[in-house]
Order: structure tokens, then sequence, then C-alpha cells
């Protein structure tokens, strides 16, 4: 019974089903390595206790549809000129490269040209001038930064224009915390580009291998996840020893969600021309 419970949680926590079981489900990790899990925030001893909280709250945030659906954006597009070069101009501002970009045709703002960022990160203030909004449900991401794990909202953007160059529907995150942006590559991706230091500009070409703002890896994680979270809860739904009708009424449910998300990745692939090879 104990290590059904253990696989009960764990299939939960792996399907974001944490809000079916009407509590949050506490995890931490011992000394030993072994994983703990519990309803119970008292049962978790109390170094633990923020990082089980934290694990519960993006777990619950998680298992929200609309929360999910907000988390990804639809197929970016990207304004090409007749050639199909773009440049756009930089300042420098010692060994920052700096871009004023118009977000949602509402604001222009300055971001910092930062290739190696994976999202577009926009400052509060910034996003609330062009009309996005962040709330409760909003989902969240943890980023590696040089300032250490940041955790930031995850938002669709619905453009980012840098002089001619403009990408649509791209996916980028919230900061409170900075008052400059990041023109990362969720813009820069969806090119390949050189960077001309004497004359500060940018020069944009359209990149061969990325689809909708994402290469090969990026697509088949996209896709496999989907996979696993299905196939996980079709292998818990299989067990003969189930037998919580409201549980399983819960269960099937995430399973059709699961399956309605991937249903929608395969349209987002076809709009995009993902390659039949990048969906496996």
């Amino acid at each position: 019974m104990r290590l059904l419970a253990r696989s009960i949680a764990a299939v939960l926590l792996a399907a974001g089903l944490a809000g079916l079981a009407h509590a949050e489900i506490y995890r931490w990790t011992d000394a030993r390595g072994n994983v703990h899990f519990t309803q119970d925030l008292s049962q978790v001893p109390a170094s633990a206790r923020t990082e089980a909280e934290r694990t519960a709250r993006a777990e619950s945030q998680r298992s929200s549809p609309s929360a999910a659906l907000a988390a990804v954006a639809r197929t970016p597009r990207v304004r090409v000129s007749a050639n199909g070069v773009l440049q756009i101009p930089f300042e420098k501002q010692g060994n920052a490269m700096i871009v004023y970009a118009r977000v949602n045709d509402a604001v222009t703002a300055p971001f910092i040209v930062d290739t190696g960022a994976s999202d577009v990160l926009v400052p509060a203030h910034v996003a609330q001038a062009a009309g996005i909004e962040v709330g409760h449900d909003t989902p969240h991401q943890t980023y590696q930064t040089a300032n250490g794990l940041v955790e930031t909202p995850v938002v669709t953007i619905g453009s980012i224009q840098v002089g001619e160059a403009r990408v649509e529907n791209l996916r980028g995150s919230v900061s409170s915390g900075m008052s400059i942006g990041l023109l990362g590559g969720t813009f820069f991706n969806n090119f390949t580009f050189q960077i001309d230091p004497a004359a500060n500009t940018i020069t944009l070409f359209p990149n061969a291998l990325v689809r909708g703002g994402a290469n090969q890896d990026e697509w088949r994680a996209r896709f496999r996840e989907l996979h696993a979270t299905r196939d996980s809860i079709d292998e818990y739904l299989a067990q003969p020893e189930l037998s919580d009708v409201a549980l399983i009424a819960g269960v099937k449910a995430r399973r059709d969600a699961a399956a309605a998300e991937l249903e929608a990745l395969e349209e987002e692939a076809n709009r995009a021309s993902v390659p039949q090879a990048w969906r496996d």
C-alpha cells in the first residue's frame, strides 16, 4: 500500500494533477536521496519546507488549463524584407548593445541584446504599458542568470519590432526586478545574424534551421514531454488496484487535456512546416 500511495503521488506530480487531489502535494528529498510526498506541510522537515512549497506551487500552476494555454505562444511570424535581409541599429553602452524595441505596437523601450538568453524578458512597467497581463494563474519558469536562479511569469508577446525586423506571437517573461529588458532567443532564433561593431548594426537573415522560432531539439522536446505525460497517465490508469472513482475521473480529464495539447501542438507544427522527423 505504501508503494502504491507513493506511485500515485508521483504520477500526480509528473502529470500535473496536484489540483485533483484537493490539496497541495509537498515533495522533498532526504539526506539519503529518498524522495518523500505528503499533503501535510507539517510533516516536511523545516529545512526542506521552502523548496517543498515552491515545488507544490509550481505543480499547481502547471495543473491549471488556462495557465498551460497561456504559456504556449502561437506560431511566431517574421517580417522579412524583399531580399530576405534585415538590419537593425544598436547603441553601445559599455559592453552592452542597446536596441529600441516596439512591444505590441504600443510602447517603445530599450532592450539589451542578449542572444544567449532563451526568451525575451520584458520589465514589468513595459509589460503593463504594452497590455501584457500577469495574474495569479500566469505560469512561471525558473531561469538561470548571472545572479542565480530567478522565477518569473511566462507570457505570450503579441509582437516585438526593432527597426524593420518584426516577430509576432513570441514567448517572453516579465521581470519586476529589471528596469531594462533583454532581447533574447525567442526573437533572435528566428534568424541567423551578424553583428558589425564598427557600423553598430545587426544584420538578420532567414534561419533555415528554425521553424516557428524553435530548432529541431526544441520541437522534439515539446512533443516528447506531451507524449511522456500521456503515456504515464495511461500506465497509471491501467493499474488494477486503482478504485477511487473521483480520482480516476480526474486523471482521465487530465489525459484528455494532454491529448488536446498534443493535437494543438501538431496544428502549430503544421503551420510552421515542421518536418515529421522533428516530432518524434
